[in-house]
């Protein structure tokens, strides 16, 4: 035993190098080939740097983030400027969700490297997910500054504008990221999403939009378990419940854990008014993702359809702990608000909604009504002008305009 315990590590063999360059595709191969590469004493340095971030990046791909950060990491120990080091290890936290993290590798790496690109669209992705949008447009623009033919750092800067509820900017910058790529199933989603949220919160054209974008995102790839999810969603603001229960299902006999799912087809239910497996299908959305505030959103508005005013403002409150720039969640909760006669609160949460979405009509609306309750007539009057300017077609304000004498 004492014998085998003293001899060395094997030797990395000549076929090693290829296999550990190939781990990214063949993780079960390449882990093997790079491990014995770094256990070589008589590798140089730059080969063991290159092995650590080859199994990084095979650890990556096969979802292992936490193995994947400590390759990174030890791969940065011996090569402390190594920007493509950083950048992936800054996408493998920002995988695991750790966004404070990803934000501070990436900043390194562009420190090193301040021509990388791929490294601000990270970082960008990281700001993202901290609902800190105009970082993210920046980053994601200097990436495009970097390299104009970027589709996805189009695509990112899209779906940031439509967080912002800059809905024609987002929709111009998705359509320039699948026009450099036509087989864009991400970029043609993503698409959907603005158009989805730009009919939603504007009220503009319909919904049909959307629904040809996530169709077409399916075709390109039928794998994508969320545009089925997300089409599924359209469907019922379409009023066509009939094809919406299907999309969703879908998504939960192929993937039983899909939060998505569960919330698709709560939406689908609510349209058909059966309210207790809606709520029952978005109880298993939160239960298997906990910060899902869109969930905990629609099952609010099924609540308010049952006159569940104070489970609903428990909801909307958990919505905006989660995303605290939500205008959809501060919209609804300041309907509920009126649901309890409160205009006052109602007010602070509606012009919360209009700070987080400039061009929401529906905000205002529900502002300018709440304005004219509480005899705050000049201001409801500025509300109504304003959902005016943004849709000249809207009826509730050019309705509540006439009775006001405009």
């Amino acid at each position: 035993m004492a014998i085998l315990l003293a001899m060395p590590a094997l030797a990395a063999t000549s076929g090693d190098r290829g296999e550990c360059a190939a781990s990214a595709d063949k993780p079960d191969v390449g882990f093997e080939a790079c491990s014995r590469i770094i256990g070589d004493a008589s590798v140089s340095v730059a080969q063991r740097v290159t092995a650590f971030k080859n199994r990084g990046r095979g650890s990556f791909n096969s979802k292992n983030y936490d193995r994947a950060i400590v390759d990174y990491g030890e791969a940065i120990k011996l090569s402390p400027k190594d920007a493509w080091a950083f950048a992936h290890r800054c996408e493998a936290y920002e995988s695991k969700g750790d966004h404070d993290a990803a934000v501070a590798d990436c900043t390194e790496a562009i420190r090193i490297d301040p021509k990388y690109g791929w490294a601000y669209n990270n970082r960008g992705v990281a700001y993202y997910g901290l609902h800190e949008y105009d970082a993210a447009l920046a980053d994601h623009a200097e990436a495009i500054r970097v390299d104009s033919g970027d589709a996805w750092a189009y695509a990112r800067r899209g779906m940031a504008w439509t967080e912002k509820g800059e809905f024609d900017q987002a929709v111009a910058d998705l359509t320039k990221a699948v026009t450099i790529d036509p087989k864009y199933a991400f970029g043609f989603g993503q698409r959907g999403h603005a158009l989805f949220r730009k009919r939603l919160i504007t009220k503009k054209s319909g919904w049909e939009p959307a629904i040809a974008d996530y169709s077409e995102a399916i075709r390109l790839d039928p794998n994508l378990l969320w545009l089925y999810s997300s089409r599924g969603v359209a469907y019922s603001n379409n009023r066509q419940y009939d094809l919406a229960v299907p999309d969703c299902s879908e998504v939960i006999k192929r993937e039983p854990k899909n939060a998505a799912g569960y919330n698709c087809r709560g939406v689908a239910y609510e349209g058909l008014k059966d309210y207790g497996r809606a709520i029952a299908d978005y109880d298993q959305s939160i239960g298997i993702t906990p910060k899902n505030g869109v969930a905990y959103w629609n099952r609010d508005n099924a609540y308010l359809a049952l006159r569940r005013v104070d489970d609903a403002i428990r909801d909307y409150d958990q919505a905006i702990a989660i995303n605290p720039k939500d205008f959809n969640a501060f919209n609804s909760r300041g309907k509920a608000w009126v649901a309890k006669g409160d205009s006052s609160r109602a007010v602070t949460d509606f012009t919360q909604a209009i700070q987080f979405g400039p061009s929401y009509v529906e905000a205002y609306n529900n502002r300018g009504l709440s304005y004219v309750v509480l005899g705050r007539r000049a201001e409801a009057i500025a509300d109504f002008h304003k959902a005016q300017a943004i849709d000249p077609a809207d009826p509730t304000s050019k309705q509540q305009l006439r009775v006001l004498g405009f």
